[in-house]
Formats: C-alpha cells, structure tokens, sequence
C-alpha cells in the first residue's frame, strides 16, 4: 500500500487555483455562482436558443438564405458544449496536477500520474465521440465553416483543434510518472495553456453567433 506523504506551504497556492479557474456555465445559459458576473455569452446562449427552436425558416417573415445561418448557429452550439466537457475535464486534470504539488512519496505520485492520463483519454473520447456538426469545427478534420448571408456575401467560421495533439491542446502523457516536481510543474503549465485555448475558442464562437443571430434578426425584421 502505497501512502501519499503531504508536503505542507502549498494550501494556499491551491486556493487561488480554484478561485481564478471559473467554468464556462455562465456563457451556455446554465446556472453560475452567486459571485459570478453576468457574461455576454449568456445572451448568446439566449439568443441561440431562440433561433434555434423558432418556427420554419420558410415560414413568412424569413429570409432565405436562414436555413444555412441556423444551420452553421447549430454547429456553434454543439461545439460550445463540446468546449464545455472539455474544459470540465481539463479543471479536473489541473486538480489531480495540483495534488501531486503537496505529495512527497514518489509512488503517490504516479498513482496521480495515472489518474491523470485518464483523464487526458476522456478529452480523446469525447473528441472523438463528437457529432458531425461539433466535429466541423473542433475534430482533427476541421475546417472553415462558410455561411452564406444571402447574395455573394458569406461568413467564415474558423476551427479550433481539441484533441491532444500538439496542433490540439498539446497535453502529452505524464512522461515520468510525475517523478519530479518539475515535471509536475510542466504539466500544469501545459493546463493552462489547453484551458486558454478552451476559452478562446468558446469566446470566438459566441461572437459568431452574435452576428449570424443579428444578421438574420435584422433581415427578418426588414
């Protein structure tokens, strides 16, 4: 039995982890902290999830061209959910990293070591576990989305590769069984970097949707 020796001095750097790492509730519509302040991306989801459940396109008042709007405003959804799982798995990784911070028995450590390569392998199942219009924009086959506005104008929607790759979120397996802590150290490092790559990418979603959800407001409405 292998037993985790705790190194002490590190609670409060743990702390603040917790505190400064915030969840992306707030930007799909779900539930947030009382301390958390109200986003821009909640009215995304609002407005996402008003265009997405109106009646037909076809139906009077609509431009033509909604169809391909709704359609590409479907893709940002599902990828912002997507986003979402990810980023929740990727909290959780930073804590079993953070974790191994105040462990001074080098078998506690790979023990944590392994927690967190499975967790790495739940990021691959969920990327590959995606649904086409997900994958469009996050899986390894990405590309632009181009979203036609009506006559010669169109929109390009830019992807955002999610996996481990290092052209994804670049999180390789924990090569040393987190036998030093600078490894350790490394790896949180790398966390960072896949969460802000998350968020980056949640941030320029809902900014599409934005657009495509006035565009296609303003041309109703004309």
């Amino acid at each position: 039995m292998v037993f985790a020796l705790i190194r002490s001095g590190n609670d409060n750097n743990q702390s603040n982890e917790k505190q400064r790492r915030n969840s992306l509730a707030g930007w799909l519509g779900r539930k947030q902290s009382s301390d958390s302040e109200p986003t821009q991306e909640v009215d995304t989801a609002a407005g996402l999830n008003r265009v997405l459940r109106m009646a037909s396109p076809s139906a009077e008042g609509f431009p033509s061209y909604a169809d391909p709007i709704r359609e590409a405003l479907a893709s940002i959804e599902s990828a912002l959910y997507a986003i979402d799982s990810v980023r929740e798995v990727i909290d959780q990784a930073y804590e079993v990293v953070l974790s191994a911070q105040n462990v001074e028995d080098a078998g506690g450590r790979a023990l944590l070591a392994e927690s967190y390569d499975e967790l790495r392998q739940q990021i691959t199942k969920i990327i590959d576990e995606l649904d086409e219009r997900a994958a469009s924009l996050l899986g390894k086959n990405q590309h632009n989305l181009e979203v036609k506005l009506g006559g010669k104008a169109q929109y390009s929607i830019s992807p955002t590769r999610m996996d481990l790759s290092s052209r994804g979120l670049n999180l390789e397996p924990p090569r040393d069984a987190f036998a030093t802590f600078d490894e350790i150290t490394a790896v949180l490092g790398e966390l960072d970097s896949a969460l802000n790559k998350a968020d980056r990418a949640a941030a320029g979603y809902c900014r599409d949707a934005q657009f495509l959800i006035a565009r296609l407001a303003k041309d109703s409405a004309a």
